[in-house]
């Protein structure tokens, strides 16, 4: 998918932890089992457009793994939607696939996450993903119980925060080695409670290291409510920010670290594609119908055609040097009109 690609990468200090963004033994996938969502949020700015992965998309799926696989020596699987969970049973088969052809390459090492609302995380579900592999979970919160079950409802208006915690609760119970990461939201409207959020997750969760917090600030993101939204204004919302984060040290918690100046997004990497319910490739998860954000599509073989033009403009921090290119991409690429160039089947 990558094919000659390379020859923008500069000469930087930073080369050999870059020239792994580029590399053919590398894979990472975001695969989107349904973009259908049981979750109506007020901020979500995705379509739901498609309910399952069509069949011929998941042999797709697997067909590229077992094509790529004897040449990898790492591969990542993320999972995302709408809410995956909605098709567990997808991510099984997938999930089940790559295992076994991690038992005929031994030198390949797979990983997997998923991001997901929680709610339909049952122990169950999650010990059967656990043996799968997936080993790292991402649940957002928007605050204590009055707060959340007004933002991230069920797709009828009923509140959610309950069940969530309920799952994880039962989680905290399993033994195993895994992380989650709760990714609390502030926002002007909640900003007050969040303190009685993190003294309540203190509390359940404070003492085990499995678990870990992530507090940022709410984002306008495309979503149809966004001229609503109660987001901060960026110098305010950062202080906000860093206050509760001084909060959650003072209470002695884990606390996932932001993101650093110099990081390097998965959609400027040429080896990570989302892959989308109906086999559309795409490199971020944000921004889904964007026309630049379309580089391509799978087949049912295993073969992908893909657009070399944007995929290179995807990935132009690395010509330019831009940390800003490289940390979002997106920005700068906001060209509504498709850009006409040819594309290349690997």
């Amino acid at each position: 998918m990558n094919e000659g690609v390379a020859e923008t990468v500069t000469n930087d200090p930073s080369a050999v932890e870059r020239l792994a963004c580029l590399s053919n033994q590398l894979l990472h996938l975001i695969l989107l089992p349904t973009e259908a969502c049981n979750f109506r949020c007020t901020y979500c700015y995705e379509e739901f457009r498609y309910k399952r992965m069509n069949p011929e998309v998941v042999r797709g799926v697997k067909n590229l793994m077992r094509r790529r696989s004897p040449g990898l020596s790492s591969l990542s699987l993320s999972w995302f939607g709408g809410e995956p969970l909605l098709a567990t049973d997808i991510m099984v088969d997938v999930l089940s696939h790559a295992r076994h052809l991690t038992g005929t390459n031994l030198g390949l090492a797979l990983t997997s996450d998923v991001t997901t609302n929680g709610y339909l995380l049952t122990p169950k579900v999650f010990r059967e993903l656990l043996a799968l592999g997936v080993t790292q979970y991402q649940i957002s919160f928007d605050g204590p119980p009055v707060y959340h079950d007004r933002v991230r409802v069920m797709h009828g208006g009923k509140g959610t925060f309950d069940r969530i915690w309920e799952n994880l609760l039962h989680i905290r119970q399993v033994e195993g080695a895994f992380d989650i990461m709760i990714r609390l939201h502030a926002s002007r409207f909640n900003i007050e409670a969040l303190p009685e959020f993190i003294d309540s997750y203190e509390t359940a969760f404070g003492r085990d290291a499995r678990f870990e917090l992530y507090i940022r600030t709410l984002s306008r993101l495309g979503g149809p409510h966004d001229a609503t939204l109660p987001v901060f204004e960026l110098e305010e919302g950062r202080r906000a920010v860093e206050r509760l984060r001084s909060y959650a040290d003072s209470r002695g918690l884990r606390q996932a670290s932001p993101r650093s100046q110099d990081s390097i997004c998965y959609a400027a990497r040429t080896n990570s594609f989302v892959v989308r319910a109906n086999g559309r490739l795409n490199k971020c998860t944000v921004a889904l119908e964007h026309p630049n954000n379309q580089v391509g599509q799978i087949h049912e073989d295993g073969t992908v055609e893909t657009d070399r033009g944007k995929i290179l403009m995807w990935m132009r921090g690395f010509r330019t040097g831009s940390s800003n290119e490289l940390k979002c991409p997106m920005i700068g690429y906001a060209d509504p009109t498709p850009v006409p160039v040819a594309t290349v089947r690997t």
